[in-house]
């Protein structure tokens, strides 16, 4: 008889926090259509403010699409090197491996330039996204883009020096 009770008791306690739980999901419910509006509005007032720097953005696209071109030279460059160095080696021409590691110096210098020409972009591209969200953003965008063209540029005097060190090992 206890059981039954107990499996009544059970039961109807179960019914009654189910029809709470009801109440406070269809509340919650309720609720969500002005959080999407928020989160659209939000989204709306962010392509506001990048539909105004368009151009920047085609600009700095642009750089990088040039900088991962002149990335992709550097690398075939290097790759190439690899073969006349070693064969410099194997014929023990030490007089071109002595001009080659001075050129090799010069791009060590280069590349201590470009390590912080990129650090520099990188803190532009916060300060950016920063300026971004307050809705401005056009002194960022030109900072960003002097400092891209300054790492293309390092970038090609870095394809020029590697030239200058395949000449050598030819």
């Amino acid at each position: 008889m206890k059981l039954k009770q107990g499996l009544i008791v059970g039961i109807g306690a179960l019914m009654l926090l189910g029809g709470v739980y009801r109440i406070q999901s269809v509340s919650a419910a309720e609720n969500q259509p002005a959080k999407v509006e928020a989160k659209a509005d939000h989204v709306g007032k962010r392509l506001q403010v990048l539909s105004q720097f368009k151009e920047q953005i085609h600009q700095v696209n642009q750089l990088r699409e040039e900088r991962l071109d002149l990335k992709k030279q550097a690398v075939e460059k290097k790759d190439q090197l690899l073969d006349l160095v070693i064969g410099a080696k194997q014929s023990g021409n030490k007089e071109d491996m002595k001009q080659a590691r001075e050129v090799k110096k010069q791009l060590k210098a280069l590349n201590g330039g470009m390590k912080t020409l990129l650090e520099e972009g990188k803190d532009e591209r916060k300060a950016l996204k920063e300026a971004l969200k307050k809705g401005e953003g056009s002194v960022q965008f030109s900072k960003l883009i002097a400092t891209q063209q300054n790492i293309n540029g390092k970038m090609k005097e870095k394809l020029a020096e590697l030239d200058k060190m395949i000449g050598i090992l030819k």
